[in-house]
């Protein structure tokens, strides 16, 4: 029994040695090496090159393809329809024969009024050379006045009756020609509600407005009635440009412009939008009525410039962020101060402001942004000299949308050491960057200017989101990989942009490439992962104040 506990005792021990041996190997793995492989990763990051192409702007919507006009064709005459040469989808010229209805009626109708006019025209004759002959014997005082009188009054009653039989001659032809239905207009049949041999009431005569023979339409030009939200009626005015697309040709686009906006929104679960006419060219006659489109309505488009994708795009804030959390530098830094300042951008203040106090925005802890973070930089310095190895504590600027759709917030980067995400650092002491003196006044006076321009920027941003009024210019920040492999910093001004590209006008040339870095999101429910991971592996008795990001021990 004794020999037994002895080697039970013994297989413990040996279970324990090399559970601890393995704990601690991992520990060591993933406090020394594991970030130095997380930075290698950052070469295979996503890139894309600045390149020249057209940027448009537009809204799209779907629609159905309607007539401009539709005519119903109908008869002013009433009978049965003894010829009707036309089928739907036929092309008919205008004055062309619809249909043909009996006239046997009319014409006997005709010939009694050619007859009641003839008679009124031989009437008329003799009371008028009665007349004349009663005037004769009037002066000779053979006749009284009172036969004078009505030898006049046979005179006028024979021109009214002539005058009658005139109209009603002339209705009878009108009647008779009315028989004879023609196309009104140029253009295709597209309903033919008749056919040879039926009875049809005038849409003269009767109450219901008679019988349809056809309808008619100019497919020249077709009409799309799209739908179109609320949030992009704005940008969308009369005579802009439109581009169409229908699933029988796919490969072609129907142009035409739109027409107009109708006042009264359509609410459709809990959806506002408005209806928007367009007016489509179908010159060639390929676009029938009835065709779904895809309708692209073109806001704004400029052709050949200098554009990157949106993914690689950053506002300065964001990529403060971004490279508080990834420890990524600043270059070229007379030029970001440049090209930050043609843009009308604040930031080139705050860094002029920084310079002149004796810092410069490589150092950690110093702010590049706005004078509206600076104070809080200053604070996250601090923290960073006091925790030594940990990261530096943010700044708690206000929450502002970011490029990525996210929230950005301005934060201060930390002192000198590794951040906790496990990139390496910029190097630096204990001391932070400071920020704007307030209690100066010519420094409170520039605060204010910077935040009028900021506000005016962002009324105007939300008057045009698409930049799509001309000279919009906005600064922003790529990352860029230099020649010794280190991710940096490169500040831009950028234009108008679409949904997929932005417009670059200064700080890149055509072939430039531009690193795609992950969501600031994104970064930072990594950065809490690594940091909840690090900690949940740590031994007991080990200690936990290891440097993330140094080398192994020696």
């Amino acid at each position: 029994m004794r020999k037994r506990l002895v080697k039970l005792l013994k297989t413990t021990v040996k279970l324990a040695v090399l559970v601890g041996l393995v704990y601690g190997g991992y520990f060591v793995y993933t406090t020394y090496y594991a970030p130095e492989e997380e930075e290698d990763l950052l070469g295979a990051l996503p890139t894309a090159t600045a390149e020249v192409r057209d940027i448009v702007v537009s809204v799209s919507a779907t629609g159905v393809l309607q007539p401009v006009r539709i005519i119903e064709v109908k008869s002013k005459a009433s009978g049965e329809i003894i010829d009707m040469p036309v089928e739907m989808g036929d092309f008919v010229e205008r004055g062309q024969l619809i249909a043909q209805v009996d006239t046997r009626i009319l014409t006997q109708e005709l010939k009694q009024s050619e007859a009641d006019h003839q008679s009124a025209d031989t009437r008329l004759k003799i009371a008028r050379r009665q007349y004349g002959r009663a005037q004769d014997l009037h002066k000779q005082d053979l006749i009284s006045e009172n036969d004078l009188e009505a030898s006049e009054q046979n005179f006028t009653d024979a021109e009214a009756q002539l005058l009658r039989a005139e109209a009603t001659l002339q209705l009878a032809m009108e009647r008779l020609e009315d028989a004879t239905v023609t196309a009104p207009i140029s253009g295709r049949i597209i309903a033919k509600t008749v056919e040879e041999g039926q009875i049809i009431t005038s849409s003269m005569s009767n109450v219901s407005g008679g019988t349809t023979l056809v309808q008619m339409a100019d497919l020249s030009e077709l009409e799309i009635r799209t739908l179109v939200d609320e949030v992009d009626i704005g940008t969308v005015r009369p005579l802009l440009e439109v581009e169409s697309k229908v699933e029988a040709y796919p490969d072609q686009e129907f142009l035409g412009e739109v027409m107009k906006i109708e006042p009264q929104a359509v609410v459709q679960q809990s959806v506002t939008t408005f209806p928007v006419l367009s007016r489509i060219d179908n010159s060639r006659g390929l676009l029938l009525p009835g065709m779904n489109a895809d309708v692209n309505i073109i806001v704004y488009r400029r052709p050949g410039v200098l554009a990157i994708r949106n993914e690689a795009v950053r506002t300065p804030d964001d990529a403060r962020l971004v490279a508080d959390i990834l420890g990524i530098g600043v270059v070229d830094e007379e030029a970001s101060q440049m090209l930050a300042a043609d843009a009308g951008s604040d930031h080139a203040e705050v860094r002029e402001g920084s310079d002149q106090s004796g810092d410069r925005a490589g150092a950690p802890g110093s702010s590049n942004g706005p004078s509206s973070s600076s104070s809080n930089t200053a604070s996250g310095s601090d923290n960073g000299g006091h925790n030594g190895g940990e990261r530096g504590a943010p700044g708690q600027s206000a929450d502002r949308p970011s490029a990525d759709g996210g929230q950005s917030s301005s934060h201060g980067s930390g002192g000198g050491g590794q951040g906790s995400s496990g990139m390496r650092g910029q190097g630096g002491g204990p001391g932070g960057g400071r920020g704007m003196d307030m209690s100066d006044p010519a420094a409170r006076q520039r605060m204010m200017e910077m935040m009028q321009r900021r506000r005016e920027e962002q009324e105007a941003a939300a008057r045009d989101p698409w930049g799509t009024a001309g000279g919009r210019r906005e600064p922003a920040v790529v990352f860029v990989m230099s020649a010794d492999g280190v991710l940096t910093q490169r500040s831009i001004v950028t234009g108008v942009r679409d949904w997929e590209f932005t417009e670059v006008l200064e700080g890149l040339v055509a072939g430039d490439e531009v690193v795609m870095l992950p969501s600031t999101s994104l970064l930072r429910s990594q950065d809490d992962l690594r940091a909840r991971f690090a900690g949940r592996s740590m031994i007991p008795g080990m200690g936990g104040g290891g440097r993330r990001g140094g080398g192994p021990p020696h």
